[in-house]
């Protein structure tokens, strides 16, 4: 028998690999596959969903408190910073919706096995919801692209070419309404899980007319302080931020409203 030369023999390897054809992953198994990771990634979103909230209680407390300490300067800032959780709470909220209607229909699939009907509007859901949240848990958004993949690629793979016109022409309209509909409970579970917020009633900046040349008496124990504010109001040409004016001050908000009005009811300044 003769050897084998090594390109005969990779020859050889080639025209048996093509004749080869592994079998396919059955569709009742990817979807089960996919079913699963989609689970983890809800659960992943459900955890985020409740660390925003408890946050958002913290800082809710925090705008309260000082709201009702009339530190109006601190109580936007914490009033903004939960506008901001909300708005992150919305998006996660939202695509938990939109996930379970995708694990409903998954687990339709897996019962009546029509993959063709049913998977089209699925894989539009779970391409928009990774796009949502991108921006907010990349860790997410990346998993559900590569779930995007097994599911877009299992589509096609029962379809054939019509899963491709399908996929445009149904699963777009059916993603949208689904989209739609997780955003306008979302709306609705944030005003029941998230408390209105106070409104400030000062802004952080408040327009002073420049002080009048009249002087200040010292023997007022809150003189020193008077005289550093004034002096302040006066270098800056009649403009005030509080909490700025309380840092440099070494003093608190508080102290620093107190000057203020002491300093107005004299008539040495004037602000609206």
């Amino acid at each position: 028998m003769g050897k084998w030369g090594s390109g005969s023999l990779k020859s050889f390897l080639e025209r048996i690999g093509d004749k080869i054809r592994y079998p396919r992953e059955p569709l009742k198994e990817r979807i089960a596959r996919a079913l699963y990771r989609l689970n983890v990634q809800l659960e992943k979103l459900e955890q985020k969903s409740a660390r925003l909230e408890q946050r958002d209680r913290e800082i809710f407390e925090r705008c309260i408190g000082a709201h009702l300490a009339k530190d109006y300067a601190h109580a936007a800032i914490y009033a903004n910073e939960c506008a901001e959780i909300r708005m992150m709470a919305k998006i996660v909220i939202s695509a938990e919706l939109a996930l379970e209607r995708v694990i409903l229909r998954l687990q339709t699939i897996e019962e009546i096995g029509d993959v063709l009907a049913q998977m089209a509007p699925v894989v539009g859901v779970v391409r928009e919801t990774r796009g949502k949240l991108a921006g907010v848990i990349p860790e997410v958004a990346n998993e559900l692209g590569d779930i995007n993949t097994l599911l877009n690629n299992t589509l096609l793979e029962a379809g054939e070419t019509k899963a491709q016109s399908l996929d445009v022409e149904v699963s777009s309209e059916v993603a949208k309404t689904v989209l739609d509909e997780a955003n306008a409970v979302a709306d609705q579970k944030i005003r029941e899980r998230f408390p209105d917020l106070p409104i400030p009633i000062a802004p952080t900046k408040r327009p002073l007319e420049p002080p009048v040349a009249t002087p200040i008496a010292t023997d007022d124990q809150d003189a020193p302080l008077e005289n550093q504010v004034y002096n302040y109001i006066k270098e800056r040409g009649g403009e005030l931020d509080l909490s700025q004016c309380a840092t440099d001050l070494s003093v608190s908000s508080e102290d620093v409203r107190k000057v203020l009005e002491k300093l107005k009811d004299e008539g040495k300044i004037n602000f609206q």
